[in-house]
Order: structure tokens, then sequence, then C-alpha cells
């Protein structure tokens, strides 16, 4: 499966589950697929929903982690246009494909 094929399933995943569970926005963080700056939202790290979703989706989960987050890095979602980003340091997201 390609890269473009599970950034679909991630994003989907995202949406069926209401993921992020907090709505708490990374003002200033520009989307690099839509340029909007207030609707960068954080994703959950797996350990925090392990609680809160059955074991398989949080395996899911987890593989989507594993793949796209850089080593240290976070994941999150634009709001507006709904593509998944990492988050890296000093504020930045970049998209998870080119």
């Amino acid at each position: 499966m390609n890269t473009n094929d599970i950034l679909e399933q991630l994003r989907s995943f995202a949406i069926d589950h209401g993921l992020p569970k907090t709505d708490m926005a990374l003002f200033g963080t520009l989307c690099p697929y839509c340029g909007k700056t207030d609707r960068i939202r954080p994703l959950e790290h797996p350990d925090d929903l392990s609680h809160t979703m059955t074991s398989e989706d949080l395996r899911a989960y987890e593989g989507f982690w594993k793949h796209f987050a850089a080593s240290e890095g976070s994941l999150g979602v634009c709001k507006f246009c709904q593509n998944p980003l990492r988050l890296g340091g000093n504020g930045r997201a970049e998209p998870l494909y080119q």
C-alpha cells in the first residue's frame, strides 16, 4: 500500500473517530495545504486513547502514528481542510506527502 492510501486511511480514521478529542487549536501554525492559521489541532498520542478505543482501532491508530510521526514529533489535523499533518518544532506544520 502506498503512502497516499495510508494517508487517506488516516484522514478517514480521524473523521470517523472524531479525532482529535480535544478542541485546542494551535494558533499561528500555518496549514501547508489550505493556508489557515487557526484550525490546526494536535492529534492525541496513541497512549492517551487506550481507554477510549477498541484494541483493533488502537492498533490501527498506532500504525498510522508510527508510519507518519517523526521520532520525536507528533501529528495534527487541519479542521478546515481535514488534512493530517506532521507537527514539528517551532510551531511548524508539515505535509505528510508531497
